[in-house]
Order: structure tokens, then C-alpha cells, then sequence
């Protein structure tokens, strides 16, 4: 196996309503770009070397994915999100709407994250 390296995907934070050109969902890119940047050095310790981040112009994260298996090669998903009972029990949570790319799949829990 080779080097690994990760890539650290953030949603556009900005409500799903407004358009590509708002001024709003900008902005929300921008504090959201802050936040992703003061914890990649945190996150390059924890994986042991580089860790790339970007935070989408998408506003789903399925699409923000679905972008970035376009763009460049992936060889597994690790997802850290906030679990969602109802989601998970018809089958809407994001791991099962990913499993059609047929790559594995981590999901990283709070519980997983505290410890």
C-alpha cells in the first residue's frame, strides 16, 4: 500500500434555497472555509500526513460527494455525520445513498469522536 492521503469535503453551509450568486451563501463558504482551516493541522496529526480540505459550493452533502468522485479518485469514504433515526431506518441516511459506488464506507459517530 501506498501513501494515504485524505480529503476533508464541507458542505456549503448556506440554506438550500438560495442561489449559487447570493451574497449569504458566500459568506457562510467563507466561515465555513475558516473553520475547515484552523482544523486541518489537528486533522494532519490524527491521519499522520497531509490532509487536502474544501468546503462545497453544494449545499447537500450527497452532491458534495457525488462532485468530488467525479473530479478525482477515491479509494474509500469515511463520513462524519450527525445521525438522523428516522433517515437511517428508511434507508435515506447518506452511507446507504453512497453504497452505489460501490466503495467502502466508515461512518465516524460522536461517540467515536470523543473517545
Amino acid at each position: 500500500m501506498g501513501a494515504v492521503q485524505f480529503r476533508v469535503i464541507v458542505p456549503n453551509p448556506a440554506q438550500a434555497e438560495l442561489h449559487l450568486l447570493h451574497p449569504e451563501r458566500h459568506e457562510k463558504a467563507r466561515e465555513a472555509e475558516q473553520v475547515l482551516l484552523s482544523a486541518l493541522p489537528e486533522l494532519e496529526v490524527a491521519a499522520g500526513g497531509r490532509v487536502l480540505g474544501s468546503v462545497s459550493v453544494r449545499h447537500d452533502p450527497m452532491d458534495a460527494i457525488e462532485e468530488t468522485l467525479f473530479s478525482e479518485p477515491i479509494d474509500e469514504i469515511i463520513l462524519a455525520v450527525a445521525p438522523h433515526g428516522l433517515a437511517t431506518r428508511l434507508h435515506l441516511d447518506l452511507a446507504h445513498r453512497l453504497q452505489h459506488f460501490g466503495l467502502p464506507i466508515t461512518v465516524i459517530t460522536n461517540d467515536d469522536i470523543q473517545q
